[in-house]
């Protein structure tokens, strides 16, 4: 059992959210499945431009035809790949009502990013794909790099200045703003190293809550010291 930040005085209000893998009953959703979780492994492994509709029909055990009756080409089953993680990575609503607790707020928004992080198949394909994506752009995205990062960065340094009683945006906040989502991203991105490293850290659906709870409470210690910088200038 862990031990509580005595910084994080709040009950958590929102739960872990489940992940619910894609299944249905019906012969067409299974095949469609299939293909978006074959597209996934091969997007991933080869990128977009070298992958080819053939193997991930092959390898998905659909007609070769499979992704133009369920897609429409290449293209659109790439873009549809990314549609799960643009909805994840886009901070909860909670942060910008303004009766939310800086506590509140930064336990919503890590348990928001972390939803995913146990997810050993598909999470660990779906991260390369993203740095494949922010390495070899594919052109197909309506998000730009800079725009996958601007979702979640312009929303939690508007909760973050409301917080700290800020006017206008500076440098320091920013850091502040990358700092917090860097936290969470070492996991979501090298899940791989940190269970070589530390394990027992993130195994299960429990460890998680805890590694999310620390993760919280170490941000708003961040936040404290910023705010007590700035009193100190």
């Amino acid at each position: 059992m862990y031990t509580r930040c005595p910084l994080f005085l709040i009950r958590k209000q929102l739960p872990m959210v489940s992940r619910q893998p894609m299944e249905d009953s019906t012969e067409a959703v299974d095949a469609r499945t299939r293909i978006l979780r074959t597209a996934l492994k091969v997007f991933a492994s080869k990128g977009y431009a070298q992958a080819s509709t053939r193997e991930i029909c092959q390898r998905a055990g659909v007609n070769v035809a499979g992704i133009h009756y369920y897609f429409g080409d290449k293209a659109s089953l790439y873009q549809e790949l990314f549609q799960i993680p643009e909805r994840m990575i886009r901070p909860p609503i909670i942060l910008d009502e303004a009766d939310t607790s800086l506590e509140a707020g930064l336990d919503a928004w890590y348990r928001h990013i972390m939803t995913f992080v146990l997810d050993a198949d598909s999470g660990s394909h779906m991260r390369l794909l993203f740095l494949r994506e922010q390495v070899d752009p594919s052109g197909l995205l309506d998000v730009d790099r800079v725009g996958i990062i601007g979702l979640y960065h312009a929303q939690l340094v508007r909760f973050l200045k409301r917080h700290l009683r800020i006017e206008e945006s500076d440098s320091a906040l920013n850091q502040l703003a990358f700092t917090l989502v860097g936290m969470a991203m070492v996991f979501y991105v090298e899940r791989a190293a940190i269970r070589q490293l530390t394990p027992g850290l993130m195994e299960s659906e429990e460890d998680l809550e805890a590694v999310v709870e620390r993760m919280a409470c170490h941000a708003l210690a961040a936040v404290e010291a910023e705010r007590l910088r700035r009193t100190s200038l």
